[in-house]
């Protein structure tokens, strides 16, 4: 590492419980609002972010400690979402640089490079579309299904239960290769269905809600999508991200749980040929700094996500999409306590993109919101397709061993 000459203080945001920022001696030029850099804390050495260039500092100069190393040539975060931090900060009344640490990845956070390594995956062989597994090998079957799509990342395989042990066993078949799934590839608008069957009808309520949000499709605005059970706000969920796909634009859906993921991704993927990536605490620290950087860098088409994922970076987005809104899962109970919800609104707000609010059974906040008129309401009262309603009843179980 090339010797570094103090000039000038900058201000860091470090990630310790205390409502102040601190003052260190940089080089010249001097590092951008929102890049990394390593500097010593008492007797340690931490990774914080620039967040300001005094004209002078409280201290003089040559008690400033220097900076040890500027990890980023440019900022990692897009304005709107440096923005968005210093407001939770703010609103949340929470210490800045653990704010702003929350939203990057482990390893960006421990100083590692913000760069692509090679991803691995799986694709079929010319051998792979005649190939028919035995009866007994279900998952080989499912493996192959999947991979009939398109390549796959080894990650996104593993959370539908497909581990490399059955991987391996298609690859000595010689009817599937492991390869670099980097999504760096050509461009997808043009392509954006997969299965033109797959797109269902919309019924009366469902179509009125799509021409509702696509009609506020270049600005902000909330909308809640209040849908019985059944109602089909997945499928106004996919026919609402087509369009913004096709004008270059990204889509940040908010899952409550990462049980829903695999489900929610394996139907996106049936409609969509785009790169869709997942992000949740069930991923390893590469897995998910590796979304976050295709995110960031505009290769990733959908993210679907827990609350964590609200604050990836997008290059361009076009879309927010909350299912199951009301659920407690979107809390964070502990350290840099927010409600992923409501700062969601906030993020589509200074984005300039419209959200979309959905659940069978809103929150009484998101209720108030739309019956006040914040949020605009859409209802969805018939089951979609024909079903029928759940049939409900009560039963005595005192006296039924159990």
């Amino acid at each position: 590492m090339s010797e570094i000459i103090p000039h000038l203080p900058v201000r860091v945001a470090l990630p310790v419980p205390l409502r102040r920022q601190f003052d260190y001696l940089a080089p010249e030029p001097l590092p951008a609002v929102g890049c990394r850099v390593r500097v010593s804390f008492g007797r340690q050495q931490m990774v914080g972010l620039v967040t300001d260039h005094p004209e002078q500092s409280d201290l003089p100069l040559e008690k400033l400690k220097p900076i040890l190393e500027v990890l980023d040539p440019a900022p990692l975060l897009p304005p709107t979402l440096w923005q968005l931090l210093l407001w939770s900060a703010h609103y949340y009344q929470h210490p800045l640089g653990e704010v702003l640490q929350h939203a990057l990845p482990v390893l960006l956070r421990q100083g590692e490079a913000a760069q692509r390594r090679p991803v691995e995956g799986w694709q079929l062989t010319p051998q792979g579309l005649d190939f028919t597994p035995g009866k007994s090998a279900e998952r080989q079957r499912q493996a192959l299904q999947l991979l009939m799509d398109g390549p796959l990342p080894a990650a996104d395989l593993r959370e539908v239960g497909i581990d490399s042990q059955v991987l391996t066993k298609l690859a000595a078949k010689g009817v599937v290769e492991k390869i670099d799934t980097a999504l760096a590839q050509e461009p997808w608008h043009d392509h954006l269905l997969l299965h033109e069957a797959d797109q269902h009808q919309l019924n009366t309520e469902q179509a009125l809600a799509v021409a509702s949000v696509q009609s506020q499709s270049q600005e902000f605005a909330a909308f809640l999508l209040d849908g019985v059970t059944g109602s089909g706000k997945t499928e106004v969920y996919l026919q609402l991200i087509a369009p913004v796909l096709a004008r270059g634009q990204q889509v940040l859906v908010l899952v409550p749980e990462i049980g829903l993921t695999p489900q929610t991704l394996q139907r996106f993927r049936r409609r969509f040929a785009a790169p869709i990536l997942t992000l949740h605490s069930g991923m390893n620290d590469r897995e998910r700094l590796e979304a976050w950087l295709a995110c960031q860098s505009g290769d990733a088409a959908i993210l679907i996500g827990t609350r964590s994922a609200l604050f990836t970076p997008f290059r361009s987005l076009g879309l927010i999409l909350i299912d199951e809104e009301h659920d407690a899962s979107f809390k964070q109970q502990e350290g840099f306590r927010y409600h992923a919800r409501d700062l969601a609104v906030m993020r589509a707000r200074l984005d300039s993109c419209p959200i979309l609010l959905g659940s069978a059974t809103p929150a009484l906040e998101t209720l108030h919101n739309g019956l006040s008129g914040k949020y605009q309401m859409l209802r969805l009262s018939q089951r979609a397709g024909g079903a029928s309603v759940a049939r409900q009843e009560v039963i005595d179980i005192k006296e039924v061993p159990l």
